[in-house]
């Protein structure tokens, strides 16, 4: 898969280092430090896939030979700590072939950096990982001072900005990018740490991506340990790197089953609802069905209670047959008009007394 490195270090005077020996090394050619008269000869390297001098349009002819160039430079640097050069050092994307990696960085480093005003001095390595496999990658070296009509000015101390620094790692992923995408490719890079990325995942609510961001960083194995490495000798830094590999992967699978038995969990849970409101609805009918039972029990008796009490209301306006009061309202029916008050009075008195009585 494709993967993000981006690297951006100063050659420096300070730690023994010369401009023209990392030219030298990085194009694979043989040049002469002038300044110590020492040669450097890397002609028998064969994994120069591309070498390139990239140049703003105002510079001068001499600047586009190699050796003229970072001699140049050495004699334009009179300190003993001095910095001589900026180099910045890329992957390149495994899915890419040679013409689309050229062109990749072709583009990226005249945006970045010929357009501000540097000679970039480009080399394309094919090179090997850790892991055997072939790992293509670019060499940028950088001059670090301004062109003034045949010569070098002041060092340009805007090119030493963090931001810019950001900038150029943002760029790179951005360019990648895009190469993976014309060729068809799904990989894709990013320059953030593997932190940020996922902060970012959770921010945007994107649970399974921050999940798969959720290992550890692979460290940078040295040149010398892959050259030990290729040759079937394992390294410490070697081993470092297969631990890591070997922790991400059970990780991974980790993940994986996590989210295996999450959806499981997931669909046994959906079942379990679909046949609990199954259940819930067939209690509602039978609640409704007894509540609508009752419901009609109590209209009945509520049927019963009514006609009860208009046959009291009935029964208190018209006697029971044998009752005292129906004797008496027999007698006043035989009489055809009514005793008088007093009289009809001590009747009803004499019948309560008899019926006590009884």
């Amino acid at each position: 898969m494709a993967i993000y490195h981006c690297s951006v270090k100063v050659i420096s005077r300070a730690s023994g280092r010369s401009a023209v020996a990392a030219a030298a090394y990085r194009s694979g050619e043989r040049l002469t430090d002038e300044r110590l008269g020492k040669c450097h000869d890397y002609t028998r390297k064969s994994d120069i896939e591309h070498r390139e001098i990239m140049a703003p349009d105002r510079t001068p002819d001499w600047m586009l030979d190699r050796s003229s160039l970072w001699n140049g430079v050495e004699a334009a640097e009179k300190r003993k700590d001095a910095q001589l050069a900026r180099e910045v050092e890329i992957s390149l994307p495994r899915e890419l072939d040679a013409e689309a990696r050229c062109a990749l960085v072709d583009s990226y480093v005249r945006e970045q950096f010929v357009s501000q005003g540097m000679i970039a001095d480009v080399s394309l390595h094919r090179g090997h990982s850790a892991d055997g496999q072939e790992q293509p990658h670019a060499h940028v070296m950088l001059t670090m001072r301004d062109l003034t009509g045949e010569g070098f000015g002041k060092k340009n101390r805007d090119w030493n900005a963090a931001e810019r620094l950001e900038g150029w790692r943002a760029a790179w992923a951005d360019h990648a990018n895009r190469a993976l995408e014309r060729a068809g490719c799904d990989e894709r890079i990013d320059h953030r740490s593997l932190k940020d990325q996922r902060e970012a995942a959770r921010e945007r609510g994107d649970a399974e991506k921050a999940d798969d961001l959720d290992r550890e960083p692979l460290g940078k194995v040295p040149l010398a340990a892959v050259a030990m490495e290729r040759k079937g000798a394992p390294t410490d830094r070697g081993d470092e790197q297969r631990a890591v590999q070997a922790r991400n992967q059970e990780r991974r699978e980790l993940t994986q089953q996590f989210r295996d038995l999450s959806a499981r969990i997931a669909e046994t849970m959906r079942g379990l609802g679909e046949k609990a409101k199954d259940m819930a609805q067939g209690l509602r009918d039978r609640l409704s069905a007894a509540w609508g039972s009752q419901a009609e029990d109590r209209g009945a008796a509520e049927r019963i209670a009514e006609a009860t009490a208009k046959r009291v209301e009935r029964d208190r306006d018209t006697p029971e047959p044998g009752s005292a009061a129906d004797r008496i309202a027999s007698r006043m029916g035989k009489a055809g008009k009514p005793h008088d008050q007093a009289a009809h009075d001590r009747q009803r008195q004499r019948d309560r007394d008899r019926d006590r009585e009884r």
